[in-house]
């Protein structure tokens, strides 16, 4: 192999790790720019208005009332206190597992899918087996917020949730959401509504128990 040769391959490695390098910095800044969204905010309680249609037996339809309750970095539950208790379980279940973006790198192995300038894509695999084989999350790239995520279950199931967001005391903070669970044997869709958020109030960790 000449020199000529040598030059070029050299020059052609050179050039694929700063194409990959350039790749994988939009999507290393913006994870840390996820990170540090709401520096302010270590807590907060806030009332959700749900509304569930079951897509499976027994087609019930149901309104939900409950308290949702976030502590930093990744503790979150919502207790429904008016409304179907057999609907309502399903998205206790949901809400325990939506961790903050900060937790990402410890608990997923993260994957950027698409990045189209607007928004990103990335796919999490958690590091640890259990019922979620995988997550899809999108972000969205100028506001550094998570617009929407699907938790792929090992069952074959999926749930799905859409973030619309508002200021709230300076704070980002979703104000609506639309979503959909389909597991084995339950379907339905859901359309919530998140208000009266009351900032950093203390909060003890037996709130978040028995998740």
């Amino acid at each position: 192999m000449n020199r000529l040769h040598v030059t070029t391959i050299t020059i052609a490695i050179l050039l694929a790790v700063t194409v990959l390098r350039a790749a994988c910095a939009p999507a290393t800044d913006l994870l840390a720019r996820m990170s540090a969204v709401n520096p302010s905010l270590h807590a907060f309680t806030a009332t959700m208005h749900a509304h569930v249609v079951m897509k499976s037996f027994p087609f019930l339809s149901a309104d939900l009332v409950g308290t949702y309750y976030y502590k930093e970095p990744d503790k979150n539950k919502v207790v429904f206190n008016s409304g179907v208790p057999l609907v309502a379980q399903q998205f206790d279940k949901l809400y325990a597992h939506i961790e903050s973006p900060s937790q990402w790198r410890e608990l997923y192995t993260i994957t950027t899918v698409a990045d189209d300038g607007a928004s990103t894509r990335f796919q999490l695999v958690p590091r640890k087996q259990g019922n979620v084989a995988s997550i899809d999350a999108t972000a969205d790239d100028r506001s550094a917020t998570v617009t929407a995520m699907r938790w792929n279950y090992s069952n074959g199931g999926y749930a799905a949730l859409t973030n619309h967001y508002g200021r709230v005391d300076g704070n980002l903070l979703v104000e609506s959401q639309s979503g959909h669970v389909e597991e084995p044997g339950y379907s339905a869709d859901i359309a919530s509504t998140i208000g009266e958020y009351k900032i950093n109030p203390s909060l003890p960790d037996s709130i978040f128990s028995g998740q």
